[in-house]
């Protein structure tokens, strides 16, 4: 967090006092855009500043020894009531929690397989027996 000594964290990102975290991420990512990733030819050290800045606002690393707080468990939660269906195209709620992925019992593992031996090791196998007819 040594990396921007004197510069407010906040002023590092663009952010308000009062940002939440996801204003921190996105604010983050819009100076990594501007600035640049050192990967893509960007300043390593202005890089390293933004990433201390939003470590220090999301408090993202802890010191070694430092207990975080206690935080209340929130208990269970009383079931959703049902509402009306959204239409077709609407958007999702912030609040909603988001849909499990749909999962499927068959493996895609014959099929690649079956495409490894149709594509790659069959004609290997027409070539060596072409190979071995014609003199």
């Amino acid at each position: 967090m040594t990396a921007y000594v004197g510069a407010d964290p906040h002023e590092v990102l663009g952010v308000r006092r009062d940002a939440t975290p996801r204003q921190v991420t996105q604010a983050f990512r819009r100076e990594v855009l501007r600035g640049g990733h050192p990967d893509t030819g960007g300043d390593a050290r202005a890089f390293r500043r933004l990433v201390a800045a939003r470590d220090a606002l999301l408090d993202q690393r802890a010191a070694p020894g430092d207990v975080p707080p206690a935080s209340p468990s929130p208990g269970p939660r009383a079931p959703r009531p049902a509402g009306p269906a959204r239409p077709a195209g609407a958007a999702r709620p912030a609040d909603a929690p988001h849909p499990a992925p749909a999962s499927s019992d068959a493996s895609a593992l014959p099929l690649i397989v079956g495409a490894f031996l149709f594509f790659v090791a069959m004609p290997h196998v027409l070539l060596a027996i072409v190979l071995v007819l014609v003199p």
